[in-house]
């Protein structure tokens, strides 16, 4: 495997990877399929939801599940939950995601973010978080005609830095996004606290955090030079 002594860039998942808003969303949409006697556990989330579109989402909890609903009312019902909830509380960085940002801007590896949020609500995230000004390329769902797990948000994402797939390492939580990775040619770690989750990932190699991620890529710096 190529180690980052060849890579030029890091592309980031957002959701679950940088920031810590799978739980936030999670709880939302938990509280808006109650209120139609759909009860969402963290599981089903996790394993089958979580990186997803609300499209694809939905259409998982329709053609697996049997729920029943208007799509756009409960769409609606979870917009005004989720912005409920952002009154509230904070979304926070994931464990390791400063450090490791901090790490590559050192060494002045080019970094960008592939999500699957539309573009305003990644935006927001990353500049709550003062992160935004780190990632030359914001590739969002708002771009793309077929989001993950398709190749292309990441394929947009290369295209548009200029450098081609065997530049670039991506760093993704889900295996829709693994999927997306991978099928653009990418190299891919995992990064997964959940280990039932991190071993259906189809990547490259397998972490718990960020932390670890961070270290690894050090320990690969350190023994070419």
């Amino acid at each position: 495997m190529d180690t980052i002594k060849q890579k030029k860039a890091v592309l980031f998942d957002l959701d679950g990877t940088l920031i810590d808003s799978e739980w936030f969303y999670y709880k939302a949409w938990k509280a808006v399929l109650a209120t139609y006697g759909f009860t969402l556990g963290s599981d089903l989330w996790l394993s089958e939801l979580a990186g997803k579109t609300d499209s694809q989402a939905f259409e998982v909890l329709r053609s697996r599940y049997g729920f029943q609903a208007d799509k756009s009312e409960v769409f609606e019902r979870a917009r005004k939950r989720i912005a409920q909830q952002h009154d509230e509380e904070a979304v926070p960085l994931m464990p390791g995601s400063a450090d490791l940002i901090n790490f590559l801007h050192q060494r002045k590896v080019t970094m960008a973010v592939v999500t699957s949020s539309k573009r305003e609500v990644a935006t927001y995230h990353l500049e709550r978080n003062g992160l935004r000004h780190f990632f030359d390329v914001l590739v969002s769902r708002t771009e793309v005609v077929h989001p993950k797990p398709d190749p292309e948000p990441y394929r947009r994402c290369v295209q548009q830095l200029g450098l081609q797939p065997e530049d670039c390492l991506v760093l993704e939580d889900s295996f829709t996004g693994a999927t997306a990775a991978k099928a653009a040619g990418l190299t891919c770690f995992g990064v997964q606290p959940h280990e039932s989750i991190r071993q259906v990932l189809v990547v490259d190699r397998s972490f718990d955090n960020l932390h670890e991620v961070r270290e690894f890529l050090e320990n690969q710096w350190t023994e070419l030079n």
